[in-house]
């Protein structure tokens, strides 16, 4: 099938975008906009500045409160003949949708691990870990507890984690403790049950890598690996650069843990660099993360070559020119913070010449224009 013929088949396609209110989301969005499909949008509001309503390759928004709800929704598009493409951008529509995967399959192109229930099950961190370790990757020493339970085996110090990614606390659940002391005293701060807790290993940065699997993993395709240049001890930054891909046997690792799962869609698999250059296994997504436009801008538009893979029964990069050399990307909306300490001119200077951004985007520019004055506005009415 040759490139016109693709994109006239795949217009013929619904494509849905099941999500919340947040950049993550907008560059799916953009990314689906840049080749001419206007998706629809249910999304979830989260009672911050909007950034989707203003784009200009939505088609429609749904609103909704609830994860339940927003499968409700989508079943209303679900087509045996011409089967919607649904895109994620969060773990708590992820595991909805996973739990309903027999309602959704053969109705609708949706990641999955070819069996209900089973993605929820590998997005628990303690099975990833286990996982990991058996896929040959290093991985920190582990252990999953409940709130208020001490590690029986772990060196301190220890990061703390929930033990998903779409449990209540899964961003605030997150400390360093140096003691038994210090970590009975952070348990009375959480609100999760249940913990993975973590030998802590001091990085030198993040490493990850973003692609597209089909087939249950029999093919995939990462295209550039991605290092933050800025970090904290519990998060990441918003400065970054992208290379190309060109490790065999780290791919070779990652294809072997994505066909043990089974999986097909869009993923993120991310590791922590030690002091001695060493890839430590911290996490896989199993759907778009937040810097997903990044990709996009080194050549390779990953939700557009999902939907063609999934066409094609094969990735065929046809048509993509992939950047061969190393390339810059800000988050500048999360990078803000950092300007002081890296010092303004610097900041600046590196916001002007990265090769992409999170929120402004001169193809599309109105969701810029349109938090820069929510912004001006809240802070002239003494909000945030």
């Amino acid at each position: 099938m040759n490139a016109m013929n693709i994109d006239c088949e795949i217009l013929k396609h619904k494509h849905i975008i099941v999500c919340g209110d947040n950049i993550n989301s907008l560059n799916i969005l953009r990314s689906l906009g840049e080749k001419g499909i206007t998706p629809f949008v249910i999304m979830q509001d989260e009672g911050h500045l909007p950034f989707l309503a203003s784009s200009r390759y939505v088609r429609e928004i749904i609103h909704v409160q609830g994860f339940e709800k927003a499968l409700h929704k989508l079943l209303e598009f679900a087509d045996d003949k011409c089967h919607p493409f649904v895109y994620l951008t969060d773990d708590n529509h992820l595991q909805v949708l996973d739990a309903n995967y027999n309602l959704l399959k053969g109705k609708f192109y949706v990641f999955n691990a070819d069996e209900q229930g089973r993605l929820s099950f590998y997005l628990d961190k303690e099975k990833q870990c286990l996982l990991a370790k058996e896929t040959g990757f290093l991985v920190p020493g582990f252990e999953e507890v409940k709130r208020g339970q001490l590690p029986k085996s772990l060196k301190y110090p220890v990061i703390t984690k929930t033990s998903n990614s779409y449990s209540a606390g899964w961003k605030r659940d997150v400390t360093i403790c140096y003691s038994p002391d210090e970590l009975m005293q952070a348990y009375s701060g959480m609100i999760s049950e249940r913990l993975l807790l973590q030998e802590y290993i001091e990085k030198t940065g993040e490493y990850s890598m973003q692609g597209v699997s089909i087939n249950g993993g029999e093919e995939i395709y990462m295209p550039f690996e991605r290092m933050y240049l800025r970090y904290t001890k519990t998060s990441f930054g918003g400065y970054m650069y992208y290379q190309p891909f060109h490790n065999k046997e780290l791919e070779h690792k990652v294809q072997a843990m994505l066909k043990k799962i089974r999986f097909s869609g869009c993923f993120e698999i991310e590791f922590l660099v030690d002091k001695e250059k060493k890839l430590h296994f911290l996490e896989i997504n199993f759907r778009f993360s937040a810097s997903n436009y990044g990709v996009n801008n080194g050549g390779v538009n990953l939700p557009y070559l999902w939907a063609k893979s999934i066409l094609q029964n094969t990735i065929d990069i046809s048509g993509f020119h992939p950047k061969t050399e190393r390339y810059y990307v800000m988050n500048e909306v999360t990078d803000m913070s950092s300007a002081k300490k890296v010092g303004y001119v610097t900041w600046l200077k590196q916001l002007l010449t990265a090769e992409g951004h999170s929120l402004f985007n001169s193809k599309d520019i109105m969701p810029f224009i349109n938090w820069c004055l929510q912004k001006v506005k809240r802070k002239l009415c003494g909000s945030h």
